[in-house]
C-alpha cells in the first residue's frame, strides 16, 4: 500500500493511509474522501465486510477493491457488496491509477441535476432510484443500466455497448452477464408496478427504453410472430370467441378428411399426394386438439385414423377402415350442444373433491365452487373418496376433520404418498398445536379454522391454486394455435406468467426475450421438430439446465425414448387437462428449484 500511496502522491494525489479496519472506519467518520482503495485482508476486518459496513452507513463514494482472489464468486460477492471496482494483485500501476481516473470521473459526473424518464427518477449525486416513492433496490451494475437508458431513451444499447460503458478498465464479462443484470432490473422495476417490458429488447441489436409508441408497434410485432401474451379481456369473451375459432377450424379438418373418403371411393389408388398430407396433418391436429376441448374420444378417433393414414403409399390404406372412423368422427363432433361441451371444458377444469359427512354444509360449498368454475364431487366419508380419486382426475381435495385421528391420518398420508401432485386443504375442528402439526405432516398444502364460511373455504382454494404458479414464467410451443388458446384458459387460474408461441423459426429470440422457468414443447411441427429444439438448448451453455416438458400426441415408445434421450425432463400425452399439466409443470418446477438449491 506504500508503493501505490507514493505513486498516487506522485501524481498529485492527497492520500491517507490506515493499516486496519478500525483506523480506516475512524478516517471515514473524520473526513470526506473522494475514493477508497481497499484491501481484502486487513488485520482485524475482511476488506468485503468493511465495504458492506461503510455502505450500510450511507456513504456513496467509489470503493476499490484490491485483492489476490480471482475466482468469479469472490468478485460477486465483493461488487454486491458495494464496490465500484475489483483488482486482483498482482497489478499494473499505470492501470490502476488509469482506473481511479475512470472512478473519479464517474464521481464527478454525478454533479448533473436529476434525470427523469416517465415515473422513473435518477439521483446521481446519492446513485438512486425512485419509482414515484418507492427506492428500486438496485446493484452498481443495475444502478448503471439504468442510468445510461435513461441519459439516453432513445437510443439503442447493444450488449458490447453496455459492456464498454459499464466495465470500463475491467476484464469485460460475456454477454450472458448483460442479459442477467437485465433481467434483474426487470424484475425489480415490475416489483415497484412498472410494466416488465419497461426495458425493451430490439431483437437483434439490443435494449432500450420502452417509446409511447411502442405499446402499438409491440401488438403488431406479437401479431406477427403470433405470441400470445395472456389475455385481459373477460374470461368469458375469450371463451366465446376460442370456441366460435375451434368449430369452425375443426369442421374444417374434418372437411379435409371426408374429402380424402370421397377420393378414396373415386379414385381407389390414385389420390392426389396434396390431398393425403393435408387429411393426415388435419387428423394429427384434430387428435391433439379434440381432447383439450371435452371431446376425449374424438381425440382417439383422430389418432387411429392419423396412424392408418402414415403410410406414404396411399393404395395400403383400409378404405373401409379409413371411413368408418371418419363417419365415426364426424357424429363425435355432431354432439349436442356443441359450444357448451367446449365451455364445460374450458371453465370447469380444477376440480375438487369435498369430504365431509355433513351433506348440508358439503351442499354449500359445492355450490360456492360453482361460482368460481370449480368442478365438484362429494364423499360422505374416506371409503367413497378413495373410489371417486381411482376413477376422476381430481386437482384439489378438502377435506372436513373434527379431530383427527388415525383412519384420518393413514388416509391424508396414503393420499400424500399416492398423489403427490394434489392439492390437500383441511378443516379443522381442533386448534390444538399438535394436532395441526401432525396434519401438515401428512402433507396438507392449507389449513382451515373450524367453523368457516363456505365463500371464504372456497376463496381460500383459489388463492391457494393462483399462488401454486406465482411468477413462474412458462413458454408454450405448439404449431396450433387452438390447443394453446386451450392451454392459455385452463392454465390460467394456476397464475402461471403464459406465453404461447405457434412459430418456432421465432422460438429463439422469444425464448431470450421472456427467459422461462420451464419450456413446453409440441413434437411435430414445421420446419423444426420440438425434439431437435430441446438437442439444440441442451447444447447450450445457458440453456442446458431449463426444465423442458413435451406435450404431444404421439405415445409410442420410440418417440418418448428420442425425447428422453435428447434431454426432456417430462413426457405428457395429449389430450390433457389443464389441472394435470399444471401439477406436472409445478411438480418439475419444484425439482429444478431444489436442484440448483
Amino acid at each position: 500500500m506504500e508503493v501505490l500511496a507514493s505513486t498516487l502522491i506522485g501524481q498529485h494525489y492527497a492520500v491517507d493511509i490506515a493499516n486496519t479496519g478500525e483506523m480506516g472506519w475512524e478516517f471515514i467518520l473524520l473526513f470526506e474522501f473522494d475514493l477508497i482503495v481497499l484491501d481484502w485482508i486487513l488485520p482485524d476486518i475482511e476488506g468485503v465486510l468493511l465495504c458492506q459496513q461503510i455502505r450500510a452507513a450511507g456513504y456513496t463514494m467509489p470503493i476499490m477493491l484490491l485483492t489476490a482472489r480471482d475466482r468469479h464468486s469472490d468478485k460477486v460477492l465483493a461488487l454486491d457488496s458495494g464496490a465500484d471496482d475489483y483488482v486482483v494483485k498482482p497489478f499494473n500501476f499505470d492501470e490502476l491509477t488509469a482506473r481511479i481516473r475512470a472512478l473519479l470521473r464517474r464521481e464527478i459526473s454525478v454533479s448533473s441535476p436529476i434525470l427523469k424518464w416517465r415515473n422513473l427518477s435518477l439521483d446521481p449525486k446519492i446513485h438512486e432510484v425512485h419509482y414515484q416513492d418507492q427506492l428500486l433496490p438496485l446493484t452498481p451494475k443495475e444502478y448503471g443500466m439504468i442510468e445510461l437508458f435513461m441519459r439516453h431513451p432513445q437510443q439503442v444499447f447493444s450488449p458490447g455497448a453496455i459492456i464498454n460503458n459499464l466495465w470500463a478498465g475491467e476484464d469485460p464479462p460475456g454477454e450472458e452477464a448483460v442479459r442477467t443484470h437485465i433481467k434483474g432490473l426487470r424484475q425489480k422495476l415490475k416489483a415497484v408496478g412498472m410494466a416488465k417490458d419497461t426495458i425493451k429488447t430490439v431483437y437483434g441489436v439490443g435494449y432500450r427504453l420502452k417509446s409511447d409508441d411502442d405499446s402499438q408497434k409491440n401488438s403488431e410485432e406479437m401479431s406477427t410472430a403470433n405470441v400470445q401474451k395472456n389475455k385481459t379481456k373477460v374470461r368469458g369473451e375469450i371463451i366465446t370467441q376460442t370456441w366460435t375459432k375451434f368449430k369452425d377450424l375443426a369442421l374444417q379438418r374434418l372437411a379435409d378428411l371426408e374429402n380424402l373418403a370421397v377420393s378414396l371411393l373415386i379414385e381407389q389408388v390414385e389420390v392426389p399426394s396434396k390431398i393425403h398430407v393435408q387429411a393426415q396433418d388435419s387428423a394429427h391436429k384434430l387428435a391433439g386438439s379434440l381432447g383439450c376441448f371435452g371431446f376425449p374420444e374424438g381425440s382417439r378417433i383422430a389418432k387411429q385414423l392419423e396412424q392408418l393414414l402414415s403410410s406414404p403409399a396411399i393404395a395400403q390404406v383400409n378404405i373401409k377402415q379409413v371411413t368408418e372412423l371418419i363417419s365415426a368422427l364426424h357424429t363425435e363432433l355432431q354432439h349436442q350442444p356443441f359450444e357448451q361441451k367446449v365451455r364445460d371444458a374450458l371453465t370447469h377444469d380444477i376440480s375438487l373433491l369435498i369430504i365431509d359427512s355433513d351433506s348440508e354444509f358439503s351442499q354449500r360449498l359445492v355450490t360456492e365452487a360453482h361460482k368460481s368454475k370449480i368442478k365438484t364431487f362429494t364423499a360422505s366419508n374416506l371409503e367413497q373418496a378413495r373410489t371417486i380419486i381411482a376413477q376422476e382426475s381430481i386437482a384439489v381435495v378438502l377435506h372436513a376433520i373434527s379431530f383427527p385421528d388415525g383412519e384420518d391420518l393413514i388416509f391424508l398420508e396414503e393420499l400424500h404418498q399416492l398423489k403427490p401432485q394434489l392439492l390437500m386443504i383441511a378443516i379443522a375442528e381442533s386448534a390444538q398445536l399438535l394436532d395441526r402439526l401432525e396434519i401438515v405432516r401428512k402433507g396438507v398444502n392449507l389449513t382451515l379454522q373450524h367453523p368457516i364460511e363456505p365463500k371464504a373455504a372456497i376463496d381460500s382454494i383459489v388463492e391457494l391454486i393462483q399462488s401454486m404458479g406465482e411468477e413462474a414464467k412458462i413458454l408454450i410451443l405448439d404449431d396450433d394455435p387452438q390447443i394453446l388458446l386451450s392451454l392459455e384458459l385452463t392454465l390460467q387460474p394456476w397464475g402461471f406468467e403464459l406465453t404461447t408461441l405457434n412459430e418456432p423459426k421465432l422460438f429463439w429470440d422469444v425464448l431470450e426475450d421472456i427467459e422461462p422457468d420451464l419450456l413446453v414443447l409440441d413434437i411435430e411441427m414445421p420446419d423444426i421438430n420440438g425434439i431437435e429444439l430441446c438437442q439444440l438448448l441442451r447444447s447450450d451453455l445457458r440453456w442446458q439446465q431449463l426444465p423442458i416438458l413435451f406435450l404431444t400426441v404421439h405415445q409410442d415408445e420410440k418417440t418418448q425414448y428420442q425425447a428422453f434421450a435428447h434431454g426432456a425432463d417430462d413426457y405428457i400425452c395429449k389430450p390433457v387437462t389443464g389441472s394435470i399439466l399444471a401439477n406436472r409443470i409445478l411438480n418439475r418446477l419444484r425439482r429444478s428449484r431444489i436442484h440448483h438449491d
